[in-house]
């Protein structure tokens, strides 16, 4: 499942059962788990276990993709093989976030390429969006 993997692992749609099965690997484990859409959209609906990673700051503006990665460097530190999964609207943040986090050495990175909406579509109604404030995620 690439727990040891030195590469960005990115999943196609038709390679959702392999990212379920790595959801339910991180729901075991103490894997990092973040929505990159922004905080109104990931609180209305995201990956049950996901933490809304695009907050506000002090001064009541959204968060850049690169203040991000400098709080999920500070968050993981130096373990540097923990499994990160990342999750967008459609690839293009979450590919940003973990490419900026491979060039400083983590290297368990996976994300959905399709992004969050294409996954829950994917899914259908065997899907159960998490809602509200992120009091279950972990950081």
């Amino acid at each position: 499942m690439g727990c040891r993997s030195k590469e960005i692992k990115v999943y196609a749609d038709e390679e959702i059962a392999d990212f379920d099965a790595l959801l339910q690997t991180a729901s075991k484990s103490n894997a990092k788990r973040y929505d990159l859409r922004h905080q109104e959209h990931c609180r209305a609906g995201r990956i049950p276990g996901f933490f809304c990673a695009r907050t506000n700051d002090s001064k009541g503006q959204e968060v850049s993709l690169d203040e991000i990665v400098e709080n999920l460097k500070i968050i993981l530190g130096k373990e540097r093989k923990r499994l990160i999964i990342l999750v967008d609207y459609d690839g293009n943040d979450a590919n940003y976030v973990a490419t900026k986090l491979f060039q400083e050495g983590y290297h368990n990175i996976h994300y959905f390429e399709s992004g969050y909406e294409c996954y829950a579509n994917l899914k259908g109604s065997e899907f159960v969006p998490e809602t509200g404030e992120c009091d279950s995620c972990s950081l």
